[in-house]
C-alpha cells in the first residue's frame, strides 16, 4: 500500500523529522568548480563531491557528530530507520497511506552522510576524520559505536543537484515565515515567503541551528535595525532579516562562494542591491573582518557557527563594542554537551544571556 504525506514528499522525512537531521553538507575548502544552469535561470557554481557515509548506532551519533564538528564539517544528514519509524507511529495524522517498502533503500545501520570536495583538500579531510574516529573508538570503548565503517562514493554534479531538490520543499518557521526553494510554488497571503537556494553552502533553515536563529530574529529584530550575520553561508539569515524589516545586513563567511549565493537569494526575494553586503574571511582571525565589520555598531548580531568559534568570537565583539547598547546577540550552532561552557564564555565576555533555547541536541543563546 502506498503512503502519500499531506504536507511534503516522503523523501523529506530524512531531513525534516530527525532530531539530528541537517541539510546536505558543503565543505569550506577551495574546490574545483563546474557550471550548471539551475532553475533560478542563472548560471551557478557548484562542486565536484565525494559522498562520505559513516555507520554507527543511535548512541554513537553524537560522538561522530563531535568528530565532524571538530574537523570543520558543519552539516550532515542522519539516517536512522528506528527514529523514522517512531516518528511515523507517533504522528499518524501527518500521513495518508504508507508504502510498506518505504525504508528498503535506507541504510540498515544508523548512518551519517556528508559531502567533501573531490580534490586533495577533501581527501585530506577524509583522512583526518578517519583518524579522529579511530581515536574516538579507542577512547570510548564502553560505548556501542557500531562498526564506524567509512564508505566513499563520487557524486555526479547533475545527480547531486536533483537529489538535493528532493529534500528541500516549502516549510514554515516561527509565526511569520515560510522558506521555500525557487523550484517550488507556494502561496500564503498571511506569511512572509522566502526563496532560498543554498547552492553549495550551508543554510536552508531545515537544521535546528538555523531554525532557532530565524525564530530569534522574529522575536527580536525591529524595523530599521542594522544587523551583522556571521557564518552567513547561503545568506538565509540576512535575507530573512531584511524581509522582517532590517535596514541592512553585513554578512561574513569563510567561503568565497557565499557572495554569489547570497546575491542570488537576495535577488530572488526582491531585495535591493546593497542591502546585504558579504565579506569573505575568518570571523575570528582575519584582521580585515575586524577592521571592516567589528568597528561598526549593530542593533542585532547573529552568529550561526560552530561552538569553538562562538567562544572565541564573543569577547572580540564585546571588547570592540560591535553590539549597540540594548542590542541583541544571537548565537547558534552549539552542541548541547557544551551548553554550560558557551554560556559562561558569553557571560564572561561581558554579555548577559537572556534566553537559552534547546532543540534536537542543539543550543542557541540570546544575549544583550
Amino acid at each position: 500500500m502506498w503512503l502519500f504525506p499531506k504536507a511534503f514528499s516522503l523523501s523529506n522525512l530524512a531531513v525534516s523529522h530527525m532530531s539530528h537531521s541537517i541539510e546536505t553538507i558543503y565543505s569550506y575548502a577551495h574546490m574545483r568548480i563546474s557550471k550548471i544552469n539551475i532553475s533560478m535561470g542563472k548560471e551557478y557554481d557548484i562542486m565536484k563531491w565525494i559522498e562520505v557515509s559513516i555507520s554507527t548506532t543511535s548512541k554513537g551519533v553524537e560522538f561522530v557528530e563531535a568528530v565532524l564538528l571538530m574537523s570543520g564539517i558543519t552539516g550532515w544528514q542522519v539516517f536512522d530507520i528506528e527514529e523514522m519509524e517512531e516518528h511515523l507511529a507517533n504522528n499518524p495524522k501527518e500521513w495518508d497511506c504508507l508504502d510498506e517498502h518505504v525504508f528498503d533503500d535506507y541504510p540498515q545501520a544508523v548512518t551519517l552522510m556528508f559531502f567533501v570536495s573531490d580534490d586533495q583538500v577533501g581527501n585530506e579531510l577524509i583522512d583526518e576524520i578517519k583518524s579522529s574516529i579511530g581515536n574516538m573508538a579507542f577512547e570510548q570503548k564502553d560505548v556501542d559505536l557500531g562498526s564506524l565503517q567509512v564508505s566513499l562514493s563520487t557524486v555526479d554534479d547533475d545527480n547531486w543537484l536533483e537529489s538535493w531538490k528532493e529534500f528541500f520543499v516549502p516549510f514554515a518557521i516561527g509565526e511569520k515565515l515560510v522558506i521555500k526553494p525557487p523550484w517550488e510554488s507556494y502561496e500564503d497571503n498571511e506569511k512572509i515567503i522566502v526563496d532560498i537556494n543554498p547552492g553549495h553552502l550551508f543554510g536552508t533553515g531545515h537544521h535546528e541551528t538555523t531554525r532557532m536563529s530565524i525564530e530569534a530574529l522574529e522575536r527580536h529584530l525591529k524595523p530599521g535595525h542594522k544587523m551583522l550575520d556571521l557564518g552567513s553561508g547561503s545568506g538565509i539569515l540576512s535575507v530573512v532579516g531584511i524581509m522582517l524589516g532590517a535596514e541592512n545586513s553585513h554578512a561574513a563567511d569563510n567561503s568565497p562562494g557565499a557572495i554569489g549565493v547570497t546575491e542570488l537569494n537576495a535577488q530572488a526575494n526582491g531585495i535591493e542591491d546593497g542591502k546585504i553586503k558579504v565579506y569573505v574571511g575568518d570571523v575570528v582571525k582575519d584582521t580585515h573582518i575586524r577592521q571592516e565589520l567589528y568597528v561598526h555598531q549593530y542593533d542585532l548580531i547573529v552568529a550561526n557557527i560552530i561552538t569553538d568559534v562562538i567562544i572565541e568570537l564573543s569577547p572580540i565583539l564585546y571588547q570592540m563594542g560591535t553590539l549597540k547598547p540594548g542590542g541583541v546577540y544571537i548565537s547558534s550552532g552549539i552542541i548541547d554537551d557544551r551548553l554550560d561552557e558557551v554560556f559562561h564564555a558569553i557571560q564572561n565576555a561581558g554579555f548577559t544571556v537572556i534566553e537559552t533555547i534547546l532543540d534536537g541536541g542543539w543550543v542557541s543563546f540570546v544575549a544583550q
